[in-house]
């Protein structure tokens, strides 16, 4: 009899990936805030404190990937609902599990690799000091409310996800799909680190949870290589769309539309990945020339 994992952010990109990679082995609910639900799904609505509770009965491991996305506006609105898509929506959870004395195996929680205190001079490992702006702090508060689950013998693992790439969505589909219509954005600085990971990855990482006990704590899921934005686009340009044109956007442009979302843009970190390494897993993708060359 296959073990059941509940799954939230039913609508998301990254839960959907994962969900397809699990689904031979293991069966698989979800947890949604669409009143239409599909075969498996279940709702809840974090602002009522409602949540379905036949989607945690049986349940081995919890899989927690809902978050509003950062990229809209930092409006005060806004902030407040991306802080409680993560901390309440996972305080929600405990207590639900708490009130029907439900022990899950497993919590797994997504976080970021925004948790840390900016600093490209030097490699971030999870001890790595953090930040102390407000998204830097909403992370941290997130990983906080996931280790309740520590309080009922759940083993907890926090994925501080950097870039996710995947042609199917996020930041690698919208450059490639700007540059398939004939331009490249080069956005703020051009020599910026930006580490990334290939989605099959994640979902690896995910599964390999699932099963190995010795996995806790955060992870940097980052791949061996940290490229530079300029590196990155320019591959892109030789390998897919030679005749694309570069266009580069400097900061003083760009912090007048974004305000204080800029950070996103700016983001500048060498992640570490030793911690994954040293437990025993390796990123099947670690050039983005490869990643290119696959997608192709």
């Amino acid at each position: 009899m296959k073990e059941i994992i509940l799954i939230t952010g039913a609508n998301g990109h990254l839960a959907k990936f994962v969900s397809e990679y699990l689904k031979k082995d293991y069966e698989i609910r979800f947890l949604t805030t669409n009143k239409k639900l599909k075969k498996n799904h279940y709702y809840w609505d974090i602002n009522r404190k409602y949540l379905d509770v036949n989607s945690l009965k049986n349940c081995k491991h919890i899989i927690h990937l809902a978050g509003y996305s950062i990229l809209k506006r930092w409006t005060k609105k806004n902030k407040s609902i991306m802080y409680n898509s993560r901390i309440k929506s996972t305080n929600l959870l405990f207590e639900k599990c708490q009130e029907i004395n439900l022990k899950p195996k497993t919590f797994i929680c997504a976080s970021a690799m925004g948790i840390y205190k900016q600093n490209n001079q030097e490699i971030t490992y999870e001890n790595s000091e953090k930040g102390s702006d407000w998204i830097s702090k909403m992370a941290s508060d997130w990983e906080k409310s996931s280790n309740k689950f520590k309080e009922i013998n759940s083993r907890v693992i926090q994925l501080r996800i950097s870039l996710i790439f995947s042609k199917a969505a996020g930041f690698l589909k919208y450059n490639l799909m700007s540059m398939k219509y004939g331009f490249g954005l080069i956005i703020g600085d051009p020599n910026k680190n930006i580490n990334w990971i290939n989605v099959n990855d994640v979902s690896r990482f995910i599964k390999k949870c699932l099963t190995n006990h010795h996995y806790i704590g955060p992870y940097n899921l980052s791949c061996d290589e940290n490229i530079s934005q300029k590196k990155m686009i320019y591959l892109i340009k030789k390998k897919i769309y030679p005749y694309c044109i570069i266009l580069k956007i400097p900061n003083f442009l760009i912090s007048p539309i974004l305000g204080d979302r800029r950070k996103i843009i700016n983001f500048d970190l060498k992640l570490s990945n030793e911690k994954l390494k040293k437990d025993g897993f390796k990123c099947s993708t670690n050039s983005f020339a490869t990643l290119l060359d696959k997608i192709n």
